[in-house]
């Protein structure tokens, strides 16, 4: 997660969510960076990230994805920002 496009292929979280976000997304990261436009397009989702949790290992990564995607979200998100 925290070496990006080392396989040619590789994106951290950030680097998905702005790629999965299409051209908007692309739009986002060319006026700030990445980790800041992924920031702006979780949170247009509905949740705060921390900017940390772009470097978790994968696992970790895909258990905190697992958690949103299954609606788990409090008030004030596991790593997110109050």
């Amino acid at each position: 997660m925290g070496s990006w496009h080392t396989c040619e292929t590789t994106h951290c979280r950030a680097g998905w969510v702005v790629h999965l976000a299409g051209e908007a997304g692309y739009a986002l990261e060319r006026f700030f960076n990445t980790e800041l436009a992924a920031m702006k397009i979780y949170e247009a989702s509905g949740y705060k990230i921390n900017p940390a949790r772009f470097y978790d290992t994968s696992s970790d990564a895909l258990a905190d994805m697992r958690r949103l995607a299954d609606g788990e979200v409090s008030a004030t998100p596991e790593g997110g920002s109050a």
